[in-house]
């Protein structure tokens, strides 16, 4: 009987029942990807390397104040620290409720952390293409996923799932006008390479100060006309 009654359950799962998931969890805007569509992503970094039988992602996204781009390298850095924290609960939330309520498999993306390959940390999938597979925006000339109402401001965590929901289309990459202010203002040349981002020179602002890490530098988010998109 059990089990014809958790077979009865996972019929009920389906996309907007994973968003209203999302929104109750407390994400701003919910995507949803296919698991197939990460064609591009590195062997081991595939939602089915992460999850066996992935075949939807389910992409939570969450902006921080516009006033945060005003602030120190300091206290940015504690904002954007507690909303890594703030986005890896709401998918710990939504992976558990979609277990509990369907019986489908489902895991939470940190929205930090991840594994090490020769001494460098890289996330268990990439949030970032991630979101742009499942409609929340695209990743524009800064490296940045800019979304067209939260502009580069969405913070991202995801929950993988043997669910086969039905996947959001993406959006138009012509949110990024190609102004050349990102490219001017970075300091250390990062994005002079329109085919690949500098991640090595940009690291060079990621420091330690007093014990702490700092983010010294986020001039590509701030100078970029969309970084607000439409609730500007």
């Amino acid at each position: 009987m059990s089990k014809i009654i958790k077979e009865h359950a996972k019929t009920e799962l389906n996309s907007s029942i994973v968003k209203q998931y999302g929104t109750e969890a407390g994400a701003s805007v919910t995507g949803i990807a296919a698991a197939s569509d990460f064609t591009l992503a590195l062997d081991g970094f595939k939602p089915s390397d992460v999850l066996e039988g992935c075949r939807s992602v389910i992409v939570l996204g969450t902006p921080f104040p516009r006033e945060t781009l005003d602030l120190s390298p300091l206290e940015y850095t504690e904002v954007r620290n507690g909303m890594l924290t703030k986005m890896t609960d709401i998918a710990k939330v939504a992976a558990k409720r979609i277990t509990k309520e369907s019986g489908y498999k489902a895991k939470a993306i940190s929205a930090s952390g991840g594994k090490t390959v020769e001494g460098k940390l890289y996330g268990h999938i990439s949030l970032k293409h991630a979101a742009e597979l499942a409609g929340l925006g695209a990743i524009t000339r800064n490296y940045l996923l800019t979304s067209p109402n939260y502009g580069n401001l969405l913070w991202l965590s995801a929950v993988l799932t043997d669910a086969d929901l039905v996947p959001d289309e993406k959006v138009p990459n012509s949110i990024c006008e190609n102004c050349g202010k990102c490219v001017k203002a970075c300091p250390a040349g990062a994005l002079d390479n329109p085919d690949l981002f500098g991640k090595k020179a940009c690291s060079k602002f990621f420091v330690i100060e007093n014990k702490s890490f700092v983010i010294k530098c986020f001039l590509c988010r701030k100078v970029c006309p969309h970084r607000f998109g439409a609730h500007g």
